[in-house]
C-alpha cells in the first residue's frame, strides 16, 4: 500500500510537470526502504520467537542476508537523507545552529539502536503471543449460559449446557483471528521441542514382526470385520495395527514420518496396549515405539477389573490406550495444542479402526472412560501425557445397543444421560503446567465409579446406503460411487500430505466416492457437519456445497470462493491452490449438549472423517492434506456455519508431480 500511493504521488507529479530530482528519489525510496525494512525485519522476528516460522532455513537466512545488507545501506544513506530533510525544512532548525550539527556520528550510532529496540520488541511480543494462560474454572456443577448472548449464539442458541462453561472459555481463547495475532495475554513457557520418541530403555522389550501386506480393500475394511472369526488375535497381527496406526512409514528432512498425519509433524500421540489374549503376546501393559517397531513391558495387567478406567471393555482381547504428549504440539502452536492433539488422534484411531477390521476385529472407540485410572496404570502423570480416548479390540460381533449393560450410542438419550459420567472437579494445581491445555484436557475428562460394564459398537452403515428422507428443494444427488480395490495397507503406508496440485479438476465419480467412504455412523460425535468449497471438480458448477446424508450436495452459495477460503486460512496456499475444500464443523449445541467431553468427542470425530478423506484421495488416485490453522471467524463465515464451530480444513486436488 505504501509503494501504490507513492506511484500515485509521483504520477500526479509528473502530470503537474515537477517530476523529483535523481536525488529526491533516491531519498524518498530509502525512507520507504526503512519503513519495510522495519516492518519485515520486525515481523519476522515477531514469528520466529513465536515458533510459527523456523529460524534456520535457508529460505529465510537468505531473507535475514538481504535484511543486513538493506541495513548496511541505509546506514551509510542516513546521512544524505537527513541532509536533504534539513535542507527541506531551514525554518525548522536555529540561525545560530550550522548544518550538520550535533554529536558527530550520532545518525550512524542511532539507526543501529533504534532497529535493535524494534527487533527486541518483536521478540517480546513474539513470545508473549500465543501463551495465553486465562483462568478456565471447572466446576463439578452445570455451568448456565443463560443470559449471554454471544454464548448462546455460538452454541447454537441453547441457553443452558451442563459442564461447557470451561469449553465456551477455552475455544474463545485459542480461536485465531486477524486481530488476535498481536492481542495475547502473558502465559506458560511452553519451552524447547520435547523429544519425538517416548523410550523405555530399561524395560523388558518385544520385537514385533516386519508390516505384511494385507488384501482387503480399503472400503471395505472402512465399514467392518474382514470376516465373522472366532480365532484369536495374533502378535502379527496386532503389529500390523499398531504400525498402520502409528508406525514410521518414512523418513524425509531428518523426520520420521508416521502412518497418520500430524499438525506440523509434531506427532503427539502415544499408544499403549493392555493385552488380554493375544497369540503370541504375554497379558500385560505395553508401550508402542514407532521409532524400532516393538513393545516395551510397562507391567502386569492390573489386579482390580476397573483398574483401566473402562469397564465397558473388560471383555476386549485388547485395549488400545491412546494419549497425548502435549508439550511435542504446545511449544509451536501453544493454546490451540489441544485442537491438534485432539485431531490428530483422530486420524490416528481411524487408521487403528481400519487396521482392526483388517485382521477381523471388532474395533469399539470407548466414549466413557476414567482418564485419572488410566494414567496411573500406565505411570502417566495425566498432565503433561494425558490418555484421550480407548478402542476396544474384540473377535466377536457387536452386542445389541438394548441388551442390559450395553454402553450408550452417541446422540442417544442414555448418552448423556449415562450414570458413569460424572465431570471432574475444578483441576489440580498441577495442571497449570500447561495452561489452558492441562485445564481444558482436565475439562473433557471424567470419572467413573465401578460398574458393570458390556459393550456396543456402532454398526457401519452399509456401503452405498443412505438415508431415505426427500431431498430439500435444490440439493443435488451425487453419482452412485465407484469401487477401489486399493488395500487397505497400501493406502495407509504410502499416504502423505501433498500441498501442491495442478489446475486439472477432480472427477465428479471420485469426489462422490470419497464422501460416500465418509458416510459412515459416527463413532463418538453426532454433531459433525460437513461444508465443501468446489472450485474444480467436473460437472459441479464452482460454489459452497453442504454435503447431506442422503449423499446429496445442497448449494449453499455459488461463485469462487478460492480466494475466500485461502484467506480464511491464513493465506496457505495448498488451501488456495486446491481443487476441492472439505470444511468439518461442529453443531455446538449438540455437542456440548453431553457436557465438556462432548467437545473432545467433536475433535476426535472431525480427526476421524478427515482420515477418511484422505485416504479416500489416495484411493482415487488423487492428492489430500488436512489443515488445522485457520482464522476462526472468517471460516464460519466462508461456510455460513451459524451454531457451529469449525475445527479442520482439508484439500484435495490433483497432485502435482
Amino acid at each position: 500500500m505504501p509503494l501504490l500511493l507513492y506511484a500515485v504521488w509521483l504520477a500526479a507529479m509528473r502530470w503537474r510537470g515537477r517530476t523529483p530530482g535523481r536525488l529526491a528519489l533516491n531519498v524518498h525510496t530509502s525512507v520507504l526502504l526503512l519503513c519495510y525494512l522495519l516492518s519485515t525485519a520486525g515481523l519476522g522476528v515477531f514469528w520466529v520467537a513465536n515458533q510459527q516460522l523456523p529460524v534456520f532455513d535457508w529460505h529465510y537466512l537468505f531473507g535475514y542476508a538481504t535484511l543486513l545488507l538493506v541495513f548496511i545501506h541505509l546506514c551509510f544513506n542516513l546521512p544524505l537523507v537527513l541532509n536533504w530533510l534539513r535542507s527541506r525544512a531551514p525554518a525548522a532548525r536555529p540561525a545560530s545552529a550550522p548544518a550538520g550539527a550535533g554529536p558527530r556520528g550520532a545518525p550512524a550510532l542511532g539507526m543501529p539502536l533504534a532497529v535493535l529496540a524494534a527487533l527486541a520488541a518483536a521478540y517480546f511480543l513474539g513470545l508473549r503471543h500465543g501463551a495465553g494462560d486465562l483462568p478456565l474454572h471447572v466446576d463439578a456443577g452445570t455451568a448456565s449460559l443463560a443470559g449471554n448472548a454471544g454464548d448462546a449464539a455460538n452454541t447454537g442458541g441453547t441457553g443452558s449446557i451442563g459442564g461447557a462453561a470451561p469449553v465456551l472459555r477455552y475455544h474463545a481463547l485459542s480461536s485465531e483471528s486477524r486481530s488476535s495475532v498481536f492481542l495475547r495475554a502473558p502465559g506458560i513457557e511452553w519451552g524447547d521441542a520435547p523429544e519425538p520418541f517416548k523410550r523405555y530403555p530399561n524395560a523388558r522389550h518385544v520385537a514385533l514382526p516386519a508390516a505384511s501386506p494385507a488384501s482387503q480393500p480399503l472400503q471395505a475394511a472402512m465399514r467392518g470385520p474382514a470376516s465373522a472369526s472366532q480365532r484369536r488375535l495374533r502378535l502379527d497381527q496386532l503389529a500390523q495395527i499398531l504400525f498402520l496406526g502409528a508406525g514410521v512409514t518414512e523418513h524425509r528432512g531428518g523426520r520420521a514420518l508416521r502412518a497418520a498425519p500430524s499438525s506440523g509433524a509434531l506427532f503427539p500421540s502415544e499408544l499403549y496396549v493392555a493385552a488380554r489374549d493375544i497369540d503370541g503376546l504375554a497379558p500385560g501393559l505395553y508401550h508402542y515405539g514407532p521409532e524400532q517397531h516393538r513393545l516395551a513391558w510397562i507391567g502386569p495387567l492390573p489386579a482390580a477389573e476397573d483398574a483401566l478406567g473402562a469397564p465397558a471393555a473388560r471383555d476386549a482381547d485388547a485395549l488400545l490406550v491412546l494419549s497425548a504428549i502435549f508439550r511435542r504440539t504446545g511449544y509451536k502452536y501453544h493454546n490451540r495444542a489441544y485442537r491438534y492433539a485432539t485431531a490428530d488422534a483422530g486420524h490416528l484411531l481411524e487408521n487403528l479402526r481400519i487396521a482392526g477390521h483388517q485382521a477381523g476385529m471388532h474395533a469399539t472407540l470407548l466414549p466413557q472412560f476414567d482418564e485419572a485410572l488410566a494414567a496411573r496404570a500406565l505411570a502417566i502423570d495425566g498432565v503433561e501425557e494425558g490418555v484421550l480416548a480407548m478402542m476396544a479390540l474384540r473377535r466377536y460381533g457387536p452386542v445389541p445397543a438394548s441388551m442390559p449393560g450395553a454402553a450408550p450410542q452417541p446422540g442417544s438419550q442414555e448418552y448423556s444421560a449415562a450414570a458413569p459420567a460424572s465431570p471432574v472437579p475444578q483441576a489440580p494445581q498441577a495442571s497449570s503446567a500447561l495452561g489452558a491445555t492441562g485445564v481444558i484436557h482436565r475439562a473433557t475428562s471424567l470419572r467413573l465409579p465401578p460398574r458393570a460394564g458390556g459393550h456396543t459398537e456402532t454398526a457401519a452403515q452399509p456401503y452405498g446406503s443412505f438415508a431415505a428422507d426427500a431431498l430439500p428443494p435444490g440439493a443435488l444427488r451425487l453419482p452412485a460411487p465407484l469401487a477401489a480395490p486399493a488395500s487397505a495397507h497400501a493406502v495407509i503406508a504410502q499416504r502423505r500430505s501433498v500441498r501442491r496440485y495442478t489446475s486439472g479438476p477432480v472427477p465428479l465419480a471420485a469426489l462422490s466416492t470419497i464422501l460416500a467412504d465418509m458416510a459412515q455412523r459416527p463413532q463418538l460425535s453426532e454433531a459433525i457437519r460437513i461444508d465443501l468449497v468446489v472450485n474444480r471438480v467436473a460437472g459441479l458448477a464452482p460454489g459452497l456445497y453442504r454435503y447431506l446424508p442422503q449423499h446429496a450436495l445442497l448449494p449453499v452459495a455459488k461463485g469462487d470462493f478460492a480466494a475466500r477460503a485461502r484467506q480464511a486460512a491464513l493465506a496457505q496456499d495448498v488451501i488456495g491452490d486446491a481443487a476441492v475444500v472439505l470444511v468439518l464443523s461442529v453443531d455446538t449445541g449438540r455437542a456440548l449438549a453431553h457436557g465438556a467431553r462432548g467437545y473432545r468427542h467433536a475433535f476426535l470425530e472431525a480427526g476421524l472423517v478427515g482420515e477418511r478423506w484422505l485416504l479416500g484421495a489416495i484411493a482415487q488416485g488423487l492428492a489430500a492434506c488436512p489443515v488445522g490453522a485457520f482464522y476462526d471467524d472468517e471460516a464460519a463465515a466462508l461456510v455460513q456455519a451459524r451454531g457451529r464451530w469449525v475445527l479442520h480444513f482439508a484439500a484435495l486436488g490433483q497432485p502435482a508431480r
